[in-house]
């Protein structure tokens, strides 16, 4: 039997400072999105896929690999005949340059791309909590037969068909809000 874990949020509960206050305008929005797409236009050219397995096999770069990348190039450039003429002299250099140069850029989207979650998390967090007190309310005032209220509560209801309550699963019943995690 699946159990679910409940959460019961009361207006304690929920934080008072909400931090995802500022709507940002949907021509903010496109642009950023036209942006993005002018990005990944340019970039797909030059990126490379890999595989899951090709990610996890190719020796990893870290901090002071990359300084000696650069410096392995730049004596080679400096150096012709002391490298191995199985070293393809233009490869090497293509990826030290391709190493330097992508770096800031990867460095600069992930940031951008972990406060752009943190910002969705924010959002999403706070929605569900007020939209689990919106539903509750709705449940109080169709158990007190106000007009409007029990067809709210069925329209919301569907997120919470097959959710365990009490040991029985939920057909249709009218249900306390379950978070989106089973309980362990």
């Amino acid at each position: 039997m699946r159990r679910v874990a409940r959460l019961v949020f009361t207006p304690r509960s929920h934080p008072m400072d909400n931090r995802n206050n500022t709507p940002i305008p949907p021509a903010v929005l496109a642009e950023i999105n036209q942006k993005v797409k002018e990005i990944i236009t340019a970039a797909t050219p030059y990126l490379i896929p890999l595989t899951k397995k090709e990610r996890k096999d190719l020796p990893k770069m870290g901090d002071k690999s990359v300084a000696f990348v650069q410096k392995a190039a730049e004596l080679a450039r400096n150096l012709p005949e002391l490298v191995p003429a199985y070293i393809a002299m233009d490869d090497l250099q293509t990826d030290a340059a391709n190493a330097a140069g992508l770096l800031p850029i990867e460095q600069q989207l992930a940031g951008l791309l972990l406060d752009l979650n943190s910002t969705r998390m924010i959002a999403n967090s706070e929605g569900y909590v007020s939209s689990l007190l919106v539903y509750g309310a709705f449940q109080q005032a169709a158990r007190a037969a106000q007009p409007g209220a029990q067809g709210a509560v069925d329209q919301l209801n569907p997120r919470f068909r097959g959710q365990s309550i009490g040991g029985k699963a939920n057909k249709g019943k009218t249900t306390k809000p379950a978070d989106d995690q089973e309980a362990s």
